[in-house]
């Protein structure tokens, strides 16, 4: 076997990688899409970081391997799914979605190019803020269980 054919099979199975990572994208993605009123917010934000996180570790193997990635045209405009878009109610600090739309206007940004290594760093920043925001909200949510076990226990008494 040569050294061609080595880099061929890696090549491969980047490949390969790059389709799982991308289907657990859309997953992520469909996730937040079809999500009802407020259920299950952390756990979905803390899936979208682990989809993010798999992108990225693909691109940066793809890179490695010397492949590129496909430009998406205008992606520059693209938003998030509408319950991960400013003024609908979500729900974590303030400072952690600003850094989240920024992260998500650099990945748009990124993924207009062909840069695979560009596309892997970007997919890592949201993956970074996303993962901050699931732990920020299951706090919220902890704490609102909290509370309203207290009013319960308060009334029943």
């Amino acid at each position: 076997m040569s050294f061609g054919d080595d880099l061929d099979q890696e090549r491969a199975r980047v490949m390969r990688a790059v389709r799982d990572a991308s289907a657990g994208w859309a997953q992520a993605m469909r996730a937040h899409k079809l999500a009802p009123p407020d259920a299950g917010f952390a756990e979905r934000l803390r899936g979208l970081a682990e989809a993010a996180v798999r992108e990225q570790v693909t691109w940066e193997h793809a890179h490695a391997a010397g492949l590129l990635w496909r430009p998406v045209p205008g992606a520059e405009t693209a938003e998030p799914p509408y319950e991960l878009l400013p003024g609908t109610g979500r729900r974590g600090p303030e400072e952690l979605w600003e850094r989240f739309d920024a992260a998500v206007a650099e990945l748009n940004r990124a993924i207009t190019g062909s840069s695979a290594e560009n596309v892997a760093a970007a997919f890592g920043g949201l993956a970074d803020v996303a993962a901050e925001l699931a732990g920020a909200v299951a706090r919220e949510d902890e704490d609102a269980a909290r509370a309203a076990d207290r009013v319960r226990r308060r009334g029943a008494a």
